[in-house]
């Protein structure tokens, strides 16, 4: 099996991430809004203005151009003014699902808007769920927010035009947001897993191992790939991506392989053959050991 792509355009597309814009947010005066936890990676941007970010016990001050993100599972609370008691966000959006901001007068002040979106995270994506830090800011003055502002102009002038397939193209519009957003992490955080894309001698073994899943690969083979000794090699890949070598490949054809046997007519010998097992036998207890239950069960279930 040769798999296209680079491993995090693989994947956004077989783990089946979807994004969509959210309702933005124009306000004035001192407020507070309070954002619960949410199974969603959260994206914010400010556009005009300025306010305080405050998330796991940690404040960023945030001016306009600046873009954040948030990972699943974690509130956070958006501010011009901290002693303000937060409102929760489901209060200050209801009824504003189909507008394309939400109006916050708390008092007369300066002017405010953001815009958001969210990226849903399957459990295929854990590849990526893993390598997110709880928050990450995007200061202005970053190549990566200069691309990401110029895409929220676009999304905003379809937001404002109305246009036949105004909604399509503006999902599409916000996964290039956050696929900007990702591309950024390396450049803010030490570790993890898109960093070690780009780390020269881990690099090259992660995108031999997504494009040709089916290879019996070995940790010799991946360790000649990376130019190193197989001990440094399995120390270096465990510290950068948090996994050892052949526990990645394991979990990268299980994501490929739920893929798979979620199409009509899939056969299990097929897939097993095709991902590099000698054995049905042998794929079920991969299978098994990674998702908790066995192809068939996941074929009937999908069926």
């Amino acid at each position: 099996m040769s798999v296209p792509g680079d491993p995090l355009s693989q994947i956004l597309t077989f783990a089946g991430v979807q994004t969509a814009a959210s309702t933005g947010l124009e306000a004035s005066g001192g407020w507070a809004v309070r954002v619960g936890s949410l199974p969603t990676l959260k994206c914010n941007a400010i556009r005009y203005g300025e306010c305080w970010l405050e998330a796991s016990g940690q404040r960023w001050h945030l001016r306009a151009g600046d873009c954040f993100l948030v990972a699943p599972g974690l509130p956070f609370v958006m501010a011009t003014d901290l002693l303000c008691p937060p409102r929760p966000a489901e209060d200050v959006f209801v009824g504003c699902e189909t507008l394309p901001f939400a109006r916050l007068d708390a008092d007369v002040g300066l002017e405010f808007r953001c815009l958001g979106g969210r990226m849903e995270l399957p459990p295929a994506a854990t590849l990526l769920i893993e390598a997110l830090p709880p928050v990450t800011v995007i200061p202005a003055d970053s190549a990566a927010a200069g691309r990401i502002g110029w895409l929220l102009d676009r999304l905003e002038e379809e937001s404002r035009a109305g246009a036949p397939g105004g909604a399509a193209m503006t999902a599409q519009i916000m996964q290039m947001v956050f696929i900007e957003l990702l591309r950024a992490l390396p450049e803010r955080e030490s570790g993890g897993w898109l960093a070690a894309l780009s780390d020269p001698r881990i690099g090259p073994a992660i995108v031999a191992i997504h494009r040709t899943p089916g290879h019996d690969w070995r940790l010799e083979n991946l360790a000649a790939i990376s130019h190193l000794s197989r001990s440094q090699f399995a120390a270096r890949f465990r510290a950068a991506v948090g996994r050892a070598p052949i526990d990645y490949l394991l979990h990268w054809r299980m994501v490929l392989a739920q893929r798979a046997l979620a199409r009509p007519g899939a056969s299990v010998a097929v897939i097993a053959a095709e991902l590099g097992y000698a054995s049905e036998s042998a794929f079920g207890v991969a299978f098994r050991r990674v998702t908790g239950t066995s192809p068939r069960r996941a074929t009937r279930a999908t069926a």
